[in-house]
């Protein structure tokens, strides 16, 4: 009886020490081949729940891996993909390993698993020669350099806020695939036949010239100084600033020009609004002579009032620029229909 009672109980331990053996399913090994990830364990898999997430452009594929156990040893993070925005890995839970691979790119056959070894397919960009070879160039120009330092309110001073601007905007927009160049990278001064001949230069998709207003000396009562404003290309007027220079007023032009600004007035405005009250205060005509001289559609941005107590305040935080900046460039994403 007492050898039976022994057997029975030697059984039900190995039994229960196989079944919890197999919960900790421990992950051995990673690796990174072309379009898969390939990531083995030590037991064979019981089941991965897979869903996907989409905020701001990005769309994250999440792997939930049941009974499985992530080493210490292990990570993801160093991988390196042309359509993949960053790998992550995480013990999620006590029952789940959670992968998270981010991206800006849709792709429909997600994973498959063999045994021990799970394969996940990686988005891919399509064609990446043909979408670097022709992706759109941008002209940025900072308003202002140099002795010239555009309008000032006490410590805040325009020009140097259109440079920050501007180095902002062409660290994203090169981040999203546009070549970009910049009529100035520093505290210089420029003409302004020099910036619209840089641009036709560099024969440039589009032009956009970064400003900030200022109320004037004499303010018209109804008159609210802050917002955002945007000009575009009049073509009314035929008069010369540089009586050598070419002015470039074409219908196409124009049209173009609005929709530019048109786009980017909405962008700019959701993505202040996150955070914070922001006057619209419209996308207007004018005869400046960066968008008069420029070939490409091309738009000038009051990005605000540095003379407005709070607005100018702002203006001087990354914090600000950033969503600014965000803005501007998911309006350019929309007017190259790459939203």
């Amino acid at each position: 009886m007492i050898k039976k009672t022994i057997l029975i109980v030697f059984f039900v331990s190995f039994f229960t020490s196989t079944i919890w053996a197999k919960k900790d399913n421990y992950l051995k090994s990673t690796n990174l081949t072309g379009n898969t990830l390939t990531l083995t364990f030590k037991y064979k898999l019981d089941d991965v729940k897979f869903f996907t997430l989409k905020n701001r452009g990005i769309i994250k594929y999440v792997y939930d891996i049941k009974n499985a156990v992530l080493p210490n040893t292990i990570d993801i993070k160093k991988y390196r993909h042309t359509g993949v925005v960053a790998f992550r890995i995480g013990q999620f839970s006590k029952k789940y390993l959670r992968i998270v691979i981010e991206s800006k790119y849709t792709h429909y056959k997600t994973y498959s698993i063999h045994g021990k070894v799970l394969t996940l397919n990686l988005p891919k960009i399509k064609n990446p020669k043909k979408i670097d070879k022709y992706s759109p160039i941008v002209i940025i120009d900072a308003g202002h350099g140099g002795y010239d330092i555009g309008a000032s309110h006490g410590k805040i001073i325009e020009k140097k806020i259109t440079l920050a601007l501007a180095l902002k905007l062409q660290k994203k927009l090169s981040h999203r695939g546009y070549k970009v160049y910049m009529t100035r990278k520093s505290d210089k001064h420029l003409y302004l036949y020099e910036r619209s001949d840089y641009a036709n230069m560099k024969k440039g998709k589009i032009f956009i010239s970064l400003h900030l207003n200022a109320a004037p000396k004499r303010k018209h009562r109804n008159y609210i100084y802050k917002g955002i404003e945007i000009f575009y290309m009049s073509g009314a007027s035929k008069k010369k600033r540089y009586s050598n220079k070419k002015i470039y007023t074409s219908k196409w032009k124009k049209e173009k020009s609005y929709l530019l600004g048109k786009a980017i007035k909405n962008k700019m405005l959701k993505s202040v609004r996150k955070k914070y009250t922001v006057l619209d205060k419209g996308l207007k005509e004018n005869n400046f002579w960066v968008i008069r001289g420029t070939k490409m559609p091309a738009i000038l941005i009051e990005n605000g009032y540095l003379t407005d107590k709070y607005e100018g305040k702002r203006l001087t935080t990354n914090s600000y620029q950033n969503l600014l900046v965000e803005g501007i460039a998911k309006g350019v994403d929309v007017y190259f229909n790459r939203k």
